[in-house]
């Protein structure tokens, strides 16, 4: 019987990755053939058209934001990942948990590899959001130096793209890569508040919006723009160190509740997978099943109001 488990269980984890890398080499194709088909619609120089379609499509529907999010999380990773590489990657974590689950627990409770698989699956997930909050935290930091460079660049007597494509040359990843990236979009023709306004999105950080801000009010204002751009870079150079001496403050707070709140992860793994005679108790009455629940209540918005107070502070 264990020999014929061992079998199916190699079957059908072969099976599943010739899946997984079938569909990852035909998405892959597909979007290679997609933006081929596009450019070729659009006439050879179709960059700007494409770099347009960007800012003007919408997704449409619950799956499509979903969709959206995800790719744009990827994108903010730094990893240089394709969204379906990365994809895979969490559906190779939770079904290869999940066959661990299956072939552990084969003979007894079979059904744990449901939650296994999508546990395996947070793993990376988690990763890719923490990568997400660490490019950003880069990006936050090394902006007032970018601002910084783009006002002395301009009293220098270089234009506006010119100083962008300063920074996109000479600046440090990542916001090298992001200047770079605009200082393309301007090349291909898009005008400065187009491109600034949809790094403005691709980004999510608030003192980038407030230097796309400052930029369309000086195209329709006018004035001084490298002593505005000086004061906008101080401004939010105060701004980080405030935030830093606040992280460096609340560390041990936060640590301290990462730290319980993995600790409620690991009890609720070592209780139902290594003693269930004893964590069966809690669901033979009602009293047990409400303190469970309430239990969890709890600590679901422990670790919501703790994110909320984070958030804020960031």
């Amino acid at each position: 019987m264990g020999n014929d488990v061992v079998i199916f269980v190699a079957i059908f984890g072969a099976a599943t990755g010739l899946v997984l890398l079938v569909w990852y080499l035909i998405s892959t194709r597909l979007g290679k053939r997609r933006e081929a088909l596009d450019k070729r619609m659009n006439g050879a120089d179709s960059e700007p058209t494409l770099l347009l379609t960007e800012q003007a499509a919408q997704p449409r529907g619950l799956f499509g934001q979903l969709d959206a999010s995800f790719n744009a999380m990827i994108a903010r990773t730094g990893l240089d990942l394709e969204p379906p590489l990365a994809l895979a990657i969490i559906m190779f974590f939770g079904i290869g948990l999940a066959i661990l689950v299956f072939i552990w627990r084969f003979d007894q409770e079979p059904w744990l590899a449901v939650p296994a698989l999508f546990l395996g699956g947070a793993i990376p997930l988690a990763f890719f959001l923490f990568r997400q909050g660490t490019w950003r935290r880069s990006l936050q930091e090394q902006l007032p130096d970018a601002i910084f460079l783009l006002a002395r660049s301009m009293r220098a007597g270089r234009s506006f793209e010119q100083s962008i494509q300063l920074i996109g040359e000479h600046g440090t990843m990542p916001i090298r890569r992001e200047f770079a990236r605009m200082h393309h979009q301007l090349d291909l023709g898009l005008a400065t508040h187009q491109v600034l306004d949809a790094e403005a999105r691709r980004l999510q950080i608030l003192d980038f919006n407030v230097f796309a801000s400052v930029m369309n009010l000086y195209r329709t204002t006018g004035g001084n723009l490298p002593v505005i751009l000086d004061r906008l870079a101080a401004s939010i150079r105060d701004n980080n160190q405030f935030a830093g001496k606040h992280r460096a403050a609340t560390v041990l707070g936060r640590y301290s509740a990462g730290f319980i709140g993995f600790m409620v992860v690991v009890i609720l793994v070592w209780l139902f997978f290594f003693q269930r005679d004893w964590a069966n108790n809690f669901f033979e009455s009602p009293t047990g099943w409400a303190l469970f629940l309430t239990a969890m209540a709890l600590q679901v918005a422990g670790l919501a109001l703790l994110y909320w107070f984070v958030k804020v502070a960031d």
